[in-house]
């Protein structure tokens, strides 16, 4: 399976000759066979010029008419890709402006929000201020009228008490109508 160094080159030297050809044996050419190659390399020749011909006129105008429309195709897109990256970039500034409108929005909705509450706070710590004090005001009237009312019962008292007593001391000699005169001066003169 492993050849040896000059195997292998004995080897590779055979296969050169094989594709050489008639210019394999170059030292050993006749008219004949340089004629021969002459007619090869000829037809090579014309055949390599047709096929370039073909190629050149049937081909590569389609070719490069096609690899044309491919790369305009791919400069739209890359095109088409700048602008989308454009447009994204722009949104996301839009987007970014709107997010610290809505941040500062919702700080003043928190704000007017703590003031509208202060304000009802102290609404409600007045009202009942006022409250209270409406309360203790009607409390002091009613206590004044109470005060009268129990200065009126008491004079009352008074005046019945001492006439039963004057009535029993006296037994009917003095007039009822003159003893309360005389009981009101006395009382009138006590109050001032």
């Amino acid at each position: 399976m492993f050849l040896g160094m000059a195997e292998a080159l004995e080897e590779i030297s055979l296969k050169v000759n094989e594709l050489l050809g008639p210019l394999a044996d170059f030292n050993n050419l006749t008219v004949d066979s340089l004629l021969s190659f002459a007619t090869d390399f000829g037809i090579q020749l014309c055949a390599t010029i047709i096929l370039f011909l073909v190629v050149r006129f049937f081909l590569w105008k389609p070719i490069t008419n096609m690899l044309e429309k491919r790369r305009e195709a791919i400069d739209k897109e890359l095109e088409d890709a700048r602008i989308a990256k454009e447009n994204a970039i722009q949104i996301e500034a839009n987007l970014q402006k709107e997010m610290e409108n809505a941040k500062s929005k919702v700080r003043e909705l928190i704000e007017k929000a703590e003031r509208d509450a202060n304000l009802r706070r102290e609404s409600i710590i007045n009202d009942a201020k006022e409250e209270a004090r409406r309360r203790l005001d009607n409390l002091e009237i009613e206590l004044v009228q109470e005060k009268k009312k129990m200065e009126k019962e008491i004079k009352q008292e008074i005046v019945d008490i001492a006439f039963a007593t004057a009535e029993k001391i006296v037994a009917k000699e003095i007039d009822h109508d003159k003893y309360i005169d005389v009981v009101d001066e006395i009382l009138k003169g006590a109050n001032e």
